[in-house]
């Protein structure tokens, strides 16, 4: 109910905030300043990220050979994913980790309430090495549909250090682990890890080429936080997690719809840290039908708007916390307030067109102008650091910045939900086809 009363309070103060800026001249320049601000800091951002990430892909972050290499359970939750999963299975199979002839890890497939033979397919894919891949089979029974209530399934099946989560339409290449290991011993004090995720269909369509884009903006936004002693946070597929500091915290939570950013909050309000690993990469399916990916990012922004609510405050209000990082982790909220004052501004300027007072129109396309620019010059850092120059990293930049302007609906529409609809406590499963 709180979280609840916190989205109406929020939906109604950004109407109030629409209305004085677009009726009040020093509102709006106010306004218009506070963007501008925010644009600079994300300029800043992109500059710090694409640099650690150039570092780490040029092998910098690399320690020495021979470091230790801790022994590390994948889990992967599946539900009817039978199509996409051998695949998956098969790469891990090839994995040489810590290197050729010795084997420091194991595979736990969460098959939670598949109807498609999912356990079946992922047991005969694994069955080349024995020992490497067991299926726990999970049913529902009344609980929440979502991949936090089958990784909470899965916690009695690890007894190594470390976890490490992938989908079940992930691809890896052999030496994945291995790479995610060394980023991870260059920085051991952190508590969690996240690698470099892009889209392995992105040359069959507009929509899963912005999508690759959009991963390598994220990672360089993700970098730069990090590099700046921010709250970087963990992105589901290809996330691992020390098992001590996850046990600490109490685990998976079952009810979170967005359990990698649920947990990053989490992380950050006990003065953990995220470290970000470019050099180690998961491909996933990118989504090429528009139904589907709206279905998604609802879940994710719900999922997101959510824990801000729910754990926020606490991360902020946090004084064993640096200063900077509950600052870092104030403005990246601000990323889920622009959209909502972007759509009531625009609402609110459209209600003036009939009374004396003229709206002021630069309000909302101040707005959009800075959220379309942090996304692009983002997407710019990232894609240079992975080697793209040119007229292509420009063309692929704006690709990127326009397909996330949907954030700025989405969001609204996700806050609106969670104000007046029921609490979603499953996830509409996307369609996969296996990578060939």
């Amino acid at each position: 109910m709180t979280t609840r009363l916190v989205a109406v309070g929020l939906l109604l103060a950004t109407a109030l905030i629409a209305w004085l800026t677009v009726t009040i001249t020093l509102a709006a320049r106010l306004l218009q300043a506070v963007a501008a601000i925010s644009m600079l800091y994300v300029t800043y951002l992109a500059w710090r990220g694409g640099r650690a990430m150039r570092q780490q892909l040029g092998g910098e972050a690399d320690p020495a050979a021979g470091e230790a290499a801790p022994w590390i359970t994948v889990l992967v939750a599946a539900r009817n994913e039978a199509a996409a999963i051998g695949a998956l299975i098969g790469d891990l199979c090839r994995q040489q980790y810590p290197g050729r002839g010795e084997r420091r890890f194991d595979v736990v497939v969460v098959d939670h309430g598949s109807t498609d033979g999912t356990g079946d397919v992922a047991s005969m894919a694994g069955a080349e090495l024995p020992g490497l891949v067991r299926v726990a089979r999970v049913e529902f029974d009344g609980g929440p549909r979502t991949k936090g209530a089958a990784l909470a399934a899965a916690r009695e099946h690890v007894g190594g250090p470390v976890e490490c989560v992938l989908d079940a339409d992930a691809r890896i290449a052999p030496d994945f682990l291995a790479r995610a290991a060394r980023a991870w011993a260059a920085q051991p004090a952190a508590a969690a890890l996240q690698v470099q995720r892009r889209t392995w269909n992105a040359e069959q369509g507009w929509l899963p080429a912005a999508q690759d884009e959009e991963l390598v903006m994220d990672m360089a936004s993700q970098c730069g936080r990090a590099a700046t002693g921010g709250t970087a946070e963990l992105r589901g597929n290809g996330m691992f997690v020390r098992t001590e500091v996850l046990d600490r915290l109490g685990g998976w939570d079952p009810l979170a719809l967005t359990e990698d950013l649920e947990l990053s909050t989490r992380l950050a309000a006990a003065g953990e840290h995220v470290v970000q690993a470019p050099g180690a990469r998961v491909e996933e399916e990118g989504i090429e039908g528009i139904g589907a990916l709206w279905r998604q990012r609802m879940r994710w922004a719900e999922g997101s708007m959510r824990r801000l609510l729910d754990l926020g405050p606490r991360l902020v209000l946090g004084r064993h916390l640096p200063l900077g990082r509950r600052l870092d982790f104030v403005v990246f909220a601000t990323e889920f307030v622009i959209p909502p004052l972007f759509v009531t501004t625009i609402v609110a300027s459209l209600v003036t067109i009939p009374v004396p007072v003229p709206a002021d129109w630069s309000v909302p396309a101040t707005l959009a102008l800075a959220y379309g620019v942090g996304t692009f010059l983002l997407a710019m850092a990232g894609l240079a650091a992975h080697g793209e120059r040119g007229m292509r990293v420009f063309g692929r930049s704006l690709r990127g910045a326009l397909f996330l302007s949907h954030w700025l609906v989405v969001i609204p529409w996700a806050i609106a939900w969670i104000a007046l609809g029921p609490r979603t406590r499953a996830f509409v499963q996307t369609p996969r086809r296996p990578k060939r």
